[in-house]
């Protein structure tokens, strides 16, 4: 039986990286004005609060939202609706009690944490104002797993815009009256911004739940007269068991990536001054990389991380019906569009690092470091991408695993680069590229073993490779062309926009963009296709 307004694996991919990519165009934005009225010290403290937020969200979630993914996906499949709606009033409830006690713990704990932890005592109130937030978030994950587990993916898209809009006007509300009462007032009513963005999200998800819920109720009664359904026996014990099992894994890998988060708040500073900074100084080039470079790097990987999220229960859909057809159309299909977005938007950072320092924060700072991590955003998206594979596979503990040994070396390289004057802050930014290497490299083996087929890697490199090195070459001489002309502001808008545009045209004319891909866009897909076969793009 499909659920209500099923979507299609690409499709719901698609939809959600379009929310993703407003969401983080918003976040980008705010980012600017934020760092503006903060100066880097201000978001340092800022920054500070969230390792420790997106940490116990981590386990106070447990990877709960996931396991419900794929256990609908799997009810689905097997046409027990109920069992599905069964298997999220279940997490809901757990869900809510973890987010509650989560939220107290960091409340209760938060000046201990500010001082002992983040060794800044200023972090006490940033950290503090952000700790209801885990509740909120905890519930309204619930309900976006269930949703996700339907291949449903416009209630979690909408619910992220929501969110994001709430949250930016909140933050910069929020620091702007705080200000005059110092940085780390300014920097608490930036991160109270999570708790509002997260209460709006879930007020949103359970009218679209409620709405939901009446359609299927219709349906499943229709179908219970037409004897066309299946219940599984299974107690709430054993899908509470489930759950958990599923979950438990995928908690730990939730918490590397706060982990990897807060080794750079608590390690960067300090090995920053072992290397000859003051503290001030330290803190600085410490929000210059994780509030904004590392921010601009997570943003090609909103199409990665969407696709991993559709690709789960797409995944464990096909696994129950054992149709390998299907299951390797999807994983190819995931793979290659990381490539094809992921790529050159690392090379573009890589090309115009500086300028874009310059563009968004006034800062040419930035791109110091920004260069150096470019790769991250390929390597990320690779990662993200096959870490979705395996977590449809029921092999949730591999990616953790592979991400856990890709933490280890980054704090290694951390401890050592980074005290090094010549290197730096750079410093930091090797050591996260490193870390996401070898952390998909290990994913890669894993999927080749375990997959019924091999990936055709020869097929997904070569022809994005070669658009990547045209853009490349096309989009620096642009650049340096404008920039005598008009400024590095405008040369940067101007290089980024014809970079776009000569990659997309050469990846059309390569044939590794196809019309039933674009058809999949939302809103804007069949104008794409009817604008490009009136200029001979596509045929």
């Amino acid at each position: 039986m499909k659920a209500v307004g099923k979507q299609h694996f690409l499709q719901g991919a698609l939809v959600l990286s379009l929310a993703g990519l407003v969401s983080k165009i918003l976040g980008a934005v705010y980012r600017v004005p934020l760092a503006r009225l903060l100066g880097g010290e201000g978001l340092g403290l800022y920054q500070m609060a969230y390792p420790l937020y997106t940490m116990i969200l981590a386990i106070s979630t447990a990877g709960i939202p996931v396991a419900i993914s794929i256990l609908v996906a799997e009810k689905h499949a097997m046409g027990d609706r109920e069992g599905g709606r069964r298997v999220f009033r279940i997490a809901l409830l757990l869900l809510s009690l973890m987010g509650a006690a989560f939220s107290l713990l960091l409340f209760l704990n938060s000046y201990f944490l500010a001082c002992e932890v983040l060794h800044n005592e200023r972090a006490f109130y940033p950290v503090i104002a952000i700790s209801p937030a885990i509740f909120f978030t905890a519930v309204m994950s619930a309900f976006r797993g269930y949703f996700q587990g339907q291949q449903l993916m416009s209630p979690t898209a909408w619910s992220q815009v929501l969110e994001q809009l709430v949250r930016v006007t909140t933050v910069l509300g929020g620091a702007l009256f705080l200000l005059p009462y110092g940085l780390e007032f300014a920097a608490a009513g930036a991160t109270f911004g999570a708790v509002a963005g997260s209460v709006a999200a879930l007020v949103l998800l359970i009218i679209i739940y409620w709405v939901k819920s009446r359609q299927e109720k219709k349906i499943f009664s229709k179908e219970r007269k037409k004897q066309r359904f299946y219940r599984s026996r299974e107690s709430v014990r054993e899908l509470t068991c489930k759950i958990i099992s599923i979950g438990l894994p995928l908690s730990v890998g939730g918490l590397v990536m706060p982990i990897m988060q807060m080794i750079d708040a608590t390690m960067v500073p300090l090995r920053l001054q072992e290397g000859g900074y003051d503290i001030a100084r330290a803190t600085e080039l410490f929000g210059q990389f994780s509030g904004m470079a590392v921010t601009l790097v997570n943003l090609p990987t909103i199409v990665t991380s969407s696709l991993a999220v559709s690709l789960v229960p797409a995944v464990a859909e096909a696994v129950t019906k054992r149709d390998h057809f299907i299951l390797r159309d999807r994983m190819q299909t995931a793979i290659r569009l990381t490539i094809l977005i992921c790529l050159p938007a690392a090379v573009g950072l890589w090309i115009l690092a500086a300028p874009i320092g310059i563009l968004l924060y006034d800062l040419a700072e930035v791109g110091e470091s920004l260069a150096v991590l470019a790769p991250a955003a390929f390597f990320l998206g690779l990662y993200q991408a096959t870490a979705g594979a395996l977590q449809g596979l029921g092999k949730t503990f591999i990616p953790v695993r592979n991400l856990m040994f890709g933490a280890v070396l980054k704090i290694f390289l951390n401890y050592h680069l980074t005290a090094i004057s010549a290197l730096g802050i750079k410093g930091a930014a090797i050591s996260t590229v490193a870390g996401f290497v070898l952390a998909f490299g290990l994913n890669y083996v894993e999927i080749k073993q375990r997959m019924p087929f091999n990936l055709n890697w020869s097929a997904f490199l070569p022809k994005p490779f070669l658009a990547v090195t045209i853009m490349a070459i096309s989009t620096r001489i642009i650049y340096e062309y404008i920039s005598q002309i008009a400024g590095v502001k405008v040369a940067a808008v101007g290089a980024i926009g014809c970079g776009i545009i000569i990659y997309l045209i050469t990846v059309v004319k390569l044939g590794e963009l196809r019309k039933g891909e674009l058809y999949q866009v939302p809103i804007f897909g069949r104008l794409m296709v009817r604008m490009m076969e009136k200029i001979w793009l596509i045929r």
